[in-house]
C-alpha cells in the first residue's frame, strides 16, 4: 500500500529533539541527537537502526516515558505535555506486558475503566473481533499463543481508539517463521482501525515489508528518511548503503570521472579527481556468466572482469556466490592482489568451485561517497 501522506495532515512533529541520560553527569550520554521529522495521519513509519542508535530512547520520549532535553513533540499541531498520558497514543512493548492474572477481556478493559460497564464490553467486544480473539474472551495470556498474545496485546493499545500506536521491535522474541505472520496479522489490524504506526526495528527487512516510510538512525541521528524504494536506491551515505544487507565495500581515488575497481571501471561524474571514495556494490550488482573465451574483457562493448567461484550457497530464493579476483590496471589487466567479492543470483546458480566466470555490473547497484575523515 503505497500514499501521498503527506497530502494529509501532520499527526506528529519532532522539532530538534535531543535527550541524554544522566544529562548532568561526566558519564552523560546523548542518546537522541537533534531529531526533527514529520509523521501523517494514517502512516506507517520505521525506525530501522542498529543496537544502541537511539530507536527506543526516541519512542520512549515520544510515548512521554521521558523527558527531552531540548526540543519539542507534538500531536494533532498541540505541544505533548509528557507528564501526562494521553489517548492520542498506544503502546505495544516488546515483552507485551500483559497482565497475567486477567483474561483477554479484562486485559482490554483495564484500558477502557473510564467507561461504563456496558460501553466497556461493548468496546471489548469490538477488539477481540478485530483481532481475531473472539473466542478467547475468558482466556488468560498463559493459554494463549505467541502471536495471541500479541494480537491481545494490539487490541489493548487500541482500545481507547488512539490515533497513532508506537510499537518497540514487538517481533524480536519470535521465530522467523512466526515473526513474519504476525508482522503481517498486525499489519493489516492496524489499517483495519485506521490507526498510524511508528515501529522500532533492526531488521531492514521488516521496515521494508511494514514501513510507507523510514528513518534510519545511527548514533541518536537520524541519516536519512524516505519510502523503502529510495532509501534503498538512493542512499545518502555508505552507513545507510550497507544497512541492508551483505554488501561488498571497496576503496579507490577518483581519476577522469571514474574509479578503477576490481571489477572494472566505476564512474564518478561528480567527484573532483584524486579524491578518496568508499565503493558500496550490493550482492545482486554482480551479474555473473561462465567464462566465454570468445567476449574479449577489453571489448568497450563488454566490459566485465574474470573471478573465480571459491564457494556458492543455494539460500532458497537466491544463491550466495564467493568469487575470488585481482586488482586490475588501467588497461584492465589482472595484478597479483586477491580480492574476495560475493555475487548473488536469482534461483538455483551452483557452479563448480574454480570455475571461471564472467562479471559483468548493474551500476544502478553501485554506490559511491567521499571517504569521511576518521
Amino acid at each position: 500500500m503505497v500514499n501521498n501522506f503527506k497530502n494529509s495532515n501532520a499527526l506528529l512533529r519532532l522539532d530538534s529533539l535531543s535527550f541524554s541520560y544522566a544529562p548532568q553527569s561526566p558519564q552523560s550520554l546523548a542518546a537522541v541527537r537533534d531529531v526533527s521529522f514529520d509523521m501523517y495521519e494514517g502512516e506507517f513509519l520505521c525506525l530501522l537502526g542498529p543496537s544502541g542508535c537511539g530507536k527506543t530512547s526516541l519512542l520512549r520520549l515520544i510515548a512521554g516515558l521521558e523527558k527531552a532535553d531540548s526540543g519539542l513533540i507534538s500531536i494533532s499541531n498541540t505541544e505533548h505535555d509528557v507528564s501526562k498520558t494521553t489517548p492520542q497514543i498506544g503502546m505495544v512493548f516488546q515483552d507485551l506486558a500483559l497482565f497475567p492474572h486477567m483474561s483477554a477481556a479484562r486485559n482490554i478493559g483495564y484500558a477502557l475503566r473510564h467507561l461504563s460497564r456496558s460501553e466497556r464490553r461493548a468496546r471489548v467486544d469490538e477488539m477481540l473481533d478485530l483481532v481475531g480473539l473472539s473466542d478467547k474472551r475468558g482466556s488468560y495470556p498463559h493459554e494463549l499463543s505467541g502471536g495471541q498474545k500479541q494480537r491481545l496485546a494490539l487490541a489493548r493499545a487500541l482500545a481507547r481508539q488512539p490515533d497513532l500506536i508506537l510499537l518497540d521491535e514487538p517481533f524480536a522474541a519470535q521465530d522467523i517463521r512466526l515473526r513474519a505472520q504476525m508482522r503481517d496479522d498486525v499489519m493489516h489490524i492496524l489499517r483495519d482501525a485506521n490507526v498510524a504506526a511508528l515501529l522500532v526495528t533492526h531488521d531492514p527487512e521488516e521496515a521494508m515489508e511494514f514501513a510507507d516510510r523510514i528513518a534510519i538512525m545511527n548514533e541518536g541521528q537520524i541519516e536519512q528518511i524516505g519510502t523503502p524504494i529510495d532509501i534503498y536506491n538512493k542512499p545518502k551515505n555508505s552507513f545507510v548503503a550497507s544497512f541492508f544487507g551483505q554488501v561488498n565495500f571497496l576503496k579507490g581515488a577518483v581519476k577522469n570521472g571514474k574509479v578503477l575497481t576490481p571489477v572494472g571501471f566505476v564512474s564518478t561524474p561528480d567527484f573532483d579527481d584524486h579524491t578518496l571514495v568508499d565503493i558500496i556494490i550490493r550482492p545482486e550488482a554482480l551479474k555473473l556468466s561462465l567464462h566465454d573465451p570468445a567476449v574479449d574483457h577489453h571489448d568497450p562493448n563488454h566490459p566485465h572482469v574474470h573471478g573465480h567461484i571459491s564457494e556458492s550457497k543455494y539460500l532458497g530464493r537466491s544463491t550466495l556466490v564467493h568469487l575470488d579476483t585481482h586488482e586490475i590496471d588501467g588497461d584492465n589487466n589482472e595484478k597479483n592482489k586477491p580480492v574476495h567479492l560475493h555475487a548473488r543470483m536469482p534461483g538455483v546458480f551452483l557452479q563448480k568451485e574454480h570455475d571461471i566466470q564472467d562479471i559483468f555490473l548493474d551500476h544502478s547497484q553501485i554506490f559511491v561517497f567521499k571517504q569521511e575523515a576518521a
